[in-house]
């Protein structure tokens, strides 16, 4: 087997490979990745069983062959290559190393056994559309910061995929604050309501930040399937049932106020400091068209802040995570906020005005 292929066509792959790759796995060949040199180039193969990936990059190949390699040291060893360089792959020692040339640098690596490496097999004639990256892209990024960081609430572990009318709507939550989004897509009634894992959610999220065109999604019973140009990204899904989340948003008949939604993320973000790393709690209060921010904690200090805002309603206060706060107000791009409010208990709802099909539901806490 030989070939050559040039650095900045394999390192991309190589990266999105070894993030799939088992590292840890106390079988050796989920740490590898297996690269097939053939006609159409190169393909490399990388899973942790429950994740898969296939993409194919082009190549100068004289011979085809097959080998499995340890996933970390290629990356490295493609990753420190100089730049603009071709690496040249060629199997040695009767097929047990592969030798790895870049320049003046040369690698042997230690290859193991390919037929061990798992079948990875895209999905086909199942439930599938073509949806706009971009599109994709903006969906994930306002829901993928609430999925739940606990192992054990696993139906919370990744993002609730959906069919309403002829949207697609993506909803996250953590138990203490609610994201939900949607775009417009053209599918059948095939798909119901799944959960995507939080791996396969920032892995998607790291391909669809350098690609654009369009993605093509399929679902079977307990797979998805990404298409992303010549990238084949494949995973299981969250088991279990997603929470009812419609129950807990707020009805936009309370109260609300406007705010501008940059002077809200600075003040929130400089207050902060104060606050307990931890627990991360602010104080809002509301009194006429002045919104006012208190921290205190007692090992540090205390700091306050107060901006002007759109508001004629009676006098309001209530404490939350200042992250939770800062999440939403970063990931949104509008100009002004519109924050619905009722009692210093209750859940707010949060609306960007020129986002209308984004929405977001933060739970107080006591202070």
């Amino acid at each position: 087997m030989r070939a050559k292929i040039t650095k900045k066509d394999i390192l991309p792959a190589v990266m999105r490979t070894v993030s799939v790759a088992d590292r840890k796995s106390v079988v050796p060949i989920l740490s590898h990745v297996l690269l097939e040199f053939n006609e159409s180039g190169l393909q490399l193969k990388a899973t942790d069983l429950d994740h898969s990936i296939l993409e194919l990059v082009p190549a100068e190949v004289d011979t085809f062959g097959m080998v499995a390699v340890p996933a970390v040291t290629l990356n490295d060893i493609v990753r420190k290559s100089p730049d603009n360089s071709t690496l040249e792959f060629s199997l040695i020692d009767k097929g047990r190393k592969l030798l790895v040339m870049a320049g003046k640098s040369k690698f042997e690596l230690s290859t193991l056994d390919c037929a061990d490496f798992p079948e990875i097999s895209p999905l086909k004639n199942n439930c599938n559309f073509t949806v706009k990256a971009a599109d994709l892209n903006k969906l994930i990024s306002r829901t993928k910061f609430s999925i739940s960081p606990e192992e054990s609430r696993h139906n919370l572990n990744g993002i609730y995929f959906h069919k309403e009318d002829s949207k697609l709507k993506a909803a996250s939550t953590d138990g203490h604050r609610l994201s939900v989004s949607q775009i417009d897509v053209d599918f059948e009634e095939c798909l119901q309501g799944i959960i995507i894992s939080k791996k396969t959610i920032f892995e998607i999220k790291k391909m669809l930040d350098a690609f654009t065109g369009e993605v093509v999604m399929t679902f079977s019973a307990n797979q998805v399937q990404f298409v992303v140009e010549n990238v084949v990204f494949i995973s299981k899904l969250v088991e279990g049932n997603f929470p009812e989340y419609k129950r807990v948003i707020p009805e936009t008949s309370s109260d609300f106020f406007l705010v501008n939604r940059a002077g809200f993320t600075e003040i929130i973000d400089r207050v902060a400091v104060i606050s307990d790393d931890k627990v991360r709690s602010i104080k809002l209060e509301l009194n006429k068209n002045t919104l006012y921010f208190y921290v205190a904690n007692s090992k540090v200090g205390s700091g306050r802040d107060e901006m002007d805002v759109i508001y004629s309603g009676p006098s309001w206060n209530a404490g939350f995570n200042a992250n939770y706060l800062l999440d939403i107000a970063q990931t949104l791009q509008g100009e002004n906020l519109k924050i619905y409010i009722r009692d210093a208990l209750a859940s707010i709802l949060i609306l960007d005005e020129s986002e209308p099909e984004s929405l977001f539901v933060v739970m107080p806490m006591r202070i």
